[in-house]
This record gives C-alpha cells, sequence and structure tokens, in this order.
C-alpha cells in the first residue's frame, strides 16, 4: 500500500510541478500530464484498468464542469447559448459524419466504425478550452460560446459513442430513438440541474455548520448528487452538473470565493489524475506504427472537419438575427479554437470495453490525434488571435477577497482593489468620488502604510484600496477603481 502511495505522490507532485513549464511556455497541460503518465508507464508502471480508468474519467470530467460552470458568466452563457448549442448537438453531427468519412477513406474502418471514430473525436474539451482560453484576452462573445459549447457538446458525444459502440455489437439500430434520447438526456439534464442547483443555493446559505471548510465539500457532494441522480432518471449527469456550476456562480452565495477556489484546485486534481492515468494505459511501442495515419486524420480534423462544421452551423444562424453573426475572422478563431483533451480519449474506451472490431486501433488513433491536435492549437490560439486582431487588453487580475461571515448577507466580502494607472480614481478626491451606497472604504494601504480613508485623501496609481461591500461582483464594483479595458477589433 505504501509503495503505491509513494507512487501516486510522486506521479502528482510531478504533475503539478509541470504546470510552471505549461504556464510559461503555454504548452496545455494535458500534454504534460499526460507525457508524466506515460513516462512512468515507460518506467515500469504497471496499469492496464479500462474499466477503472473510464469511470475514474467521467467522474472527473463532472468536477470539471461544475468548477467550469462556477466560473460561467450566466449572462455570457445564456448570450452564448444559441450558437454554441448549435455547435454542441449539430456541429458535433457534422463532425462525426466528416470524420467518419475521412476515417473510412484513410483507415482500415468501415464505414460504421469510422462514424464511431468521429463521435470519439468530435467533442471539445472542457478542461482544454476553461486553461487554454484564460489570459488569452479573446473577446467575451467568442469565449462565451467556446466555453459554452465545451460544456455543453459531452453529453450528445457520449450518447453517439454508446449508441454506435451498441450498434456495431449487436446489429441494431434505431433513429427514432436516437433522436428520442437525445432530446430526453439533454431536457431533464438541464431541467434537474438548474431545479436541484436552486435546491443546493438555499442549503448552503442556510444552514450553519461549525467549520467553515465545509460548505466547499457540501457544494461539491450536492453537484455529484445532481449528476448521479440524474443519470439514474435517465437525463445527462454531465449537462446537469454544469448548470449546478453556473447557478452556483450566479447566486447570492455565502463563502463563494471558498467554495470556488477549493473547486478550482479540485478541478486541477480531477485533471492530473484522469490525464495521468490514460497516459499510463498508452503502450507507445503501439503508437508507432499509426502515426501516420493519425497525423493525417488530425490534420483533416483541424482543416476540413472542424471548420466545415463551425461554417454550416454558423453561417444559418446570421441570417435568422444579427445577433449570431459571426465575421470570417471570427469563424477561423472559432474553427481553431476546438480544442480536444481528455473526453475523446475516455470515450476511446468505450469500444474497447465493449470488444468492438477495431477498438485498439481506434484508441491509439484518438490519442495521437488529441495529443498532437491539443499542442499545436493550444500554442497557437493567442498568436492566432493576435493576428486576426481579435485581442484585447488582458483582463485585470481578481481583486484579493475575504468573505465575511455572521451576521453579513451572503456575497458580503472586503476586496483589496490595486489602482492601476489609468483607474478613473487616481488623482481624484474622495469625497469627489460616487460610492454605491452599499459599499464602505475601509482603508488604504500606500507603499507599505496604512491610510484612514478620510474624504480629502487622493488615490495614486499602485494605492490598495480595501472596499467592504455585499456584492463582490466585479461587474459591481465601483468604475472609478477599475480600468476600461479597450474593446477588440472585429472586422466582417
Amino acid at each position: 500500500m505504501s509503495l503505491y502511495v509513494l507512487l501516486g505522490s510522486l506521479l502528482v507532485i510531478a504533475a503539478i510541478l509541470s504546470t510552471r513549464f505549461a504556464q510559461h511556455m503555454g504548452v496545455p497541460a494535458l500534454v504534460l500530464f499526460v507525457g508524466v503518465g506515460m513516462i512512468a508507464g515507460t518506467a515500469g508502471v504497471d496499469f492496464t484498468d479500462y474499466a477503472l480508468s473510464l469511470n475514474v474519467g467521467l467522474l472527473a470530467l463532472a468536477v470539471i464542469l461544475l468548477s467550469g460552470g462556477l466560473d460561467t458568466d450566466a449572462r455570457l452563457f445564456l448570450d452564448s447559448i444559441v450558437p454554441a448549442g448549435m455547435l454542441s448537438t449539430v456541429g458535433v453531427l457534422l463532425k462525426m459524419t466528416l470524420i467518419g468519412g475521412l476515417a473510412y477513406l484513410l483507415t482500415p474502418l468501415d464505414w460504421l466504425s469510422g462514424l464511431l471514430l468521429g463521435a470519439v473525436l468530435a467533442p471539445t474539451d472542457a478542461a482544454a478550452v476553461f486553461s487554454v482560453l484564460k489570459g488569452c484576452g479573446l473577446p467575451k462573445r467568442l469565449q462565451g460560446v467556446l466555453e459554452t459549447e465545451s460544456g455543453t457538446n459531452d453529453p450528445i458525444s457520449i450518447y453517439l459513442t454508446l449508441l454506435l459502440a451498441s450498434i456495431i455489437t449487436t446489429g441494431e439500430a434505431n433513429l427514432g430513438s436516437l433522436v428520442g434520447g437525445v432530446v430526453l438526456q439533454l431536457g431533464a439534464g438541464a431541467v434537474l440541474g438548474y431545479g436541484m442547483g436552486r435546491g443546493l443555493v438555499v442549503v448552503i446559505n442556510r444552514v450553519e455548520v461549525d467549520s467553515v471548510g465545509l460548505y466547499p465539500v457540501l457544494a461539491l457532494a450536492g453537484g455529484l448528487l445532481t449528476y448521479a441522480f440524474t443519470e439514474l432518471v435517465g437525463g445527462n449527469g454531465f449537462l446537469a452538473i454544469y448548470m449546478v456550476g453556473i447557478v452556483l456562480g450566479n447566486r447570492p452565495l455565502v463563502h463563494r470565493h471558498n467554495i470556488q477556489s477549493f473547486m478550482d484546485g479540485m478541478a486541477w486534481g480531477a485533471q492530473i489524475l484522469m490525464f495521468v492515468l490514460l497516459g499510463l494505459l498508452v503502450v507507445p511501442a503501439e503508437l508507432v506504427p499509426h502515426i501516420p495515419t493519425a497525423l493525417l486524420l488530425t490534420v483533416g480534423l483541424i482543416l476540413v472537419a472542424r471548420p466545415l462544421s463551425v461554417m454550416l452551423t454558423i453561417a444559418p444562424l446570421g441570417l435568422l438575427h444579427k445577433r449570431f453573426r459571426f465575421s470570417w475572422r471570427e469563424q477561423v478563431l472559432l474553427s481553431w479554437a476546438g480544442l480536444k483533451g481528455a473526453v475523446p480519449i475516455i470515450l476511446a474506451l468505450v469500444p474497447l470495453l465493449n470488444d468492438v472490431p477495431g477498438s485498439t486501433f481506434i484508441f491509439n488513433v484518438t490519442f495521437v490525434c488529441v495529443v498532437v491536435g491539443t499542442a499545436v492549437q493550444g500554442l497557437s490560439i493567442a498568436p492566432l488571435a493576435r493576428w486576426l486582431g481579435l485581442t484585447g487588453a488582458p483582463e485585470p487580475e481578481e481583486p484579493l477577497r475575504i468573505e465575511l461571515i455572521g451576521a453579513a448577507p451572503p456575497g458580503s466580502a472586503v476586496l483589496d482593489l490595486r489602482l492601476l494607472p489609468d483607474a478613473p480614481a487616481v488623482g481624484q478626491r474622495l469625497a469627489d468620488l460616487d460610492i454605491p451606497a452599499q459599499m464602505v472604504i475601509a482603508a488604504v494601504v500606500r507603499n507599505g502604510r496604512l491610510i484612514a480613508p478620510r474624504g480629502a485623501i487622493r488615490f495614486q496609481p499602485d494605492d490598495h484600496v480595501y472596499v467592504i461591500t455585499e456584492d463582490a461582483e466585479a461587474d459591481h464594483l465601483p468604475r472609478a477603481f477599475v480600468p476600461v479595458a479597450p474593446s477588440p477589433r472585429s472586422s466582417s
């Protein structure tokens, strides 16, 4: 037992330390985490439990989606849901068909097995998208579409993968059950996720426990309860837990910052565990014969299947309403930023567990496609966005936040706002600023000295202003303390 704990701890530490390199070089975490697993496998760690890997991967994906939902702005989600919803349904079907056709032409797979490979490779990955897009300075509109798509396209991809694997092994197919099953799963997932999320907000806000550290655990348990219950009644648990995260992140909630910080750590831990396990399953020697075919499919996926599915899905929406109209530059970026991640590799375990003919080929090709495609696209998204003129100033860092408990209203906190040189408050007196009634300026720290916030004080760049507020959301902070970032250029 101790030996397994030792090896597991070393793998996790190596994976965590590798994130520093990933952030510095812009390498997606997936590539490094999987690399750690592959190195451990070649060094003698023997792990071939596909069923356990699939179950751990699906659970880890649920945790990642809950964390991603917590960080999602509900208004941005609602503004993006139509184009993102089309990409996560119609777009997935188009990608599956196009990749299936390429696989039929380029590989030994038959048509149905090619479609299965297409279903496996079709979804974008929430973990990869959330981590790579953070700090890229993309327009909120595009970031919202990409994040919402990645958070909502897993259900149909999982359903299609399971359905096609069943059709290949049993020979039974029912188009009516396919359409009805997708609609039922998505509808039940959305309704149950929203309803149980609202209920969880009430529980968290009203329950009084002695340890503050139990609130994040309560939020995680409530999210996983929603996921499991939704799956048991025939809905889609992944969409449900993503909806729970969105509800928690956009309602008045006690200890929200603690919950978000905890879930951010849990999401990273889930990614590390999931990617390292998947890396352990790979036998590098078995990948080598499939690399040329996998590279051809990767090129076809990036340059043909994804762009065509985006164009054919997005273009008709622009005819319905101008708010759904995307310029050619925006469509190029949406196409290139369709990042893969652990989800396709997890789905590639389904054919293996169902003894689908050619399942080992599908797994190995999927692995190469995902790792190569994610590395190429992840490293080039920011430069491409700059070249297209679709980047703005980086978002300001989140202020240090200390949440208030006790009699304070839910969401109350003390914020440390560092004044940037272009903040409107710089050079102004406190008495001349329009400070909302529900906010109190508690202190100002300048050059390491604490200054009482008198009305005559004039603010200077790099002042740290401590604000007590009952609404600690960034959108509701005093505008005088928050610089306005320039809008990115967008051309049609």
